[in-house]
């Protein structure tokens, strides 16, 4: 079985073995094909065991790494919120998209869209987009 990239995210629910992986394939689907490629094959000539090994090993291994993609984007975006609060209070300038400047007291920290965000002058700016703090 050939894997050709890893998409998007994934969530585990063990008991019920529906962990999402590559292009919204389940364990359970892989299981599924495994059990159609067993019924269906040469009896002349039958595929190893081994190989059925290594396809679940390999199909294990591409959940996993999801998993741990997820995982680290979590930790990163815990980090630029740790970051953020960090700067509550403090005299910032950021860069907004269009390129200008707001400059001023950093007044509150929210999450919009799983991103923290600064409240600078009432305008909301990604903690990313500061440029200089003052103490």
């Amino acid at each position: 079985m050939s894997i050709s990239s890893i998409g998007g995210s994934s969530s585990s629910n063990s008991s019920q073995g529906s962990q999402t992986g590559v292009s919204g394939l389940t364990q359970n689907d892989f299981l599924q094909l495994l059990v159609a490629q067993m019924q269906n094959q040469d009896p002349t000539n039958p595929v190893s065991s081994d190989q059925f090994l290594q396809e679940m090993a390999s199909f294990s291994e591409v959940v996993d790494i999801s998993q741990l993609q997820t995982l680290t984007q979590s930790i990163l975006t815990n980090e630029v919120a740790t970051q953020g609060l960090q700067l509550l209070g403090k005299q910032v300038t950021a860069q907004t998209s269009s390129g200008t400047q707001v400059s001023g007291t950093v007044t509150e920290l929210t999450m919009v869209q799983g991103q923290p965000m600064l409240t600078i002058n009432g305008t909301q700016l990604p903690v990313s987009q500061v440029i200089s703090v003052q103490s």
